[in-house]
């Protein structure tokens, strides 16, 4: 028997960041190639209007923030606490953050990756 995979959509959610997303979101646009500091003092008033429905932690701070016209800002990589690789990407444009990708890169990811783990890509 073939199973079909849910397709991964984006569920609508409306909360803060937790302080460990802001403390993500802070380091990746302090490790950014390009200068994005501009963007740094937005990360306490975004809040998350949804969520990756194939229960990574990925989360959109906007609708649609990890679609055009939407870019990759910043990636890095990291580890979560049970030692799973993690990669990151965090979407926006010129004047705003608005998405918070996680991808697995070995085994599926649930949970954050712990911070002081996180590599510039």
């Amino acid at each position: 028997m073939i199973r079909k995979h849910s397709p991964v959509t984006t569920l609508k959610q409306d909360r803060s960041l937790s302080a460990h997303e802001i403390e993500i979101v802070t380091w990746m646009l302090a490790h950014a190639s390009e200068s994005l500091g501009h963007l740094a003092n937005t990360t306490k008033t975004l809040r998350v209007g949804g969520r990756c429905s194939c229960g990574c932690p990925s989360v959109d701070f906007e609708i649609g923030g990890q679609n055009l016209p939407n870019q990759p800002l910043v990636e890095a990589s990291g580890q979560t606490t049970d030692g799973i690789d993690v990669g990151l990407v965090l979407w926006g444009r010129a004047d705003a953050v608005t998405g918070l990708e996680f991808y697995e890169m070995d085994r599926p990811i649930r949970s954050l990756p712990v911070v002081e783990t996180l590599r510039s890509c």
